[in-house]
């Protein structure tokens, strides 16, 4: 079993900590929070068996990873930390504040030859991977354009803006699903009605054909978390609100030949609508327990370096757009 640390107990920390305790995979030794109340709410909800101390550096010695669920902010000290230490990371996302920590955090990993893995979240959901499947095999077709809104209302984040909070999830995703993503055109928009961050956002990529836009909102009346990923073949729509998550559409637009040479028609094709059968499965149980699974066979995360800088040099241009 990989002997772990997990540093801050937030809103996030409390449910990480849950799956570390349910996993087979890890021993969890220590939790640290510099806030004095978590540690007493942490005291009352974890085992004796897992100790409760201010200073995390006391621990590091004792254990083989860290799992940092603090803000952003602090979390590259932590990280570079640890790393030196010859530490495994699990760190929440994104990576860090800026392409040039995450830069660094990656040539640390690469130094120490410890995992570095991103909680790149829905990347380890079973319906992403089952889309990511349909791509491969050519089921959808060429991908002409993915549309994602994933708004709420609230909490309003004070470190980061919502984009850097929710599309860093939607943008980790469509890398995935594309083997990469490097846009070749790029622009944000975005408003900030409460505090200084952007309390909603609207993100525009384009690479070749393939069009991406992405929604992210801390101020809707209602909580929206919806794909559309719409391929010349098929169309697909990811809506994590509903019990039925993924709905297939054999639905498109047939070319036909006309008459005359070089004269085509465009029919549209409104066919059946399936609900495939998904595997319900924990979408951070198989992030943290992935990243468990990197360390014991030494292979690079999904969601390690090479696609955390794609996401951050993503999350860096569109900030620089936002300001225009």
């Amino acid at each position: 079993m990989l002997s772990v640390m997990q540093i801050g107990y937030g809103y996030w920390g409390n449910n990480v900590a849950k799956k570390l305790l349910t996993s087979g995979m890890f021993r969890f030794v220590c939790l640290a929070e510099q806030d004095e109340r978590k540690r007493e709410t942490a005291r009352k909800n974890l085992p004796e068996s897992v100790a409760v101390t201010e200073d995390y550096h006391e621990w590091l010695d004792r254990v083989e990873a860290v799992v940092i669920c603090t803000q952003t902010q602090f979390s590259y000290d932590i990280a570079v930390t640890a790393m030196e230490q010859g530490k495994h990371v699990f760190t929440e996302k994104p990576l860090a504040v800026n392409v040039e920590k995450a830069e660094k955090l990656v040539a640390k990993a690469e130094e120490k030859q410890v995992v570095l893995h991103c909680d790149h979240l829905m990347v380890y959901n079973p319906v992403i991977r089952y889309i990511k499947n349909m791509i491969d095999s050519g089921e959808l077709g060429d991908i002409m354009y993915i549309d994602v809104s994933r708004v709420n209302l609230g909490p309003i984040r004070k470190d980061i803006n919502a984009m850097l909070d929710l599309a860093v999830h939607d943008i980790a995703v469509i890398d995935y699903l594309v083997d990469g993503l490097v846009p070749d055109r790029l622009n944000a928009v975005g408003s900030s009605f409460f505090g200084k961050q952007e309390t909603i956002t609207y993100l525009t990529m384009k690479r070749g054909n393939l069009l991406i836009n992405i929604n992210s909102s801390w101020i809707s009346p209602v909580k929206i978390r919806r794909t559309m990923i719409a391929g010349t073949k098929k169309m697909v729509i990811f809506d994590d609100m509903k019990n039925d998550k993924l709905r297939v559409y054999d639905s498109g637009i047939d070319v036909q030949q006309g008459d005359t040479y070089g004269n085509y028609e465009y029919l549209t094709r409104a066919g059946n609508i399936s609900i495939p059968h998904i595997t319900n499965e924990d979408s951070l149980q198989n992030s943290i327990e992935y990243f468990g699974e990197c360390v014991r066979t030494g292979r690079e995360s999904l969601s390690g370096p090479k696609q955390s800088l794609r996401v951050m040099n993503i999350l860096e241009r569109a900030q620089e757009s936002l300001k225009y």
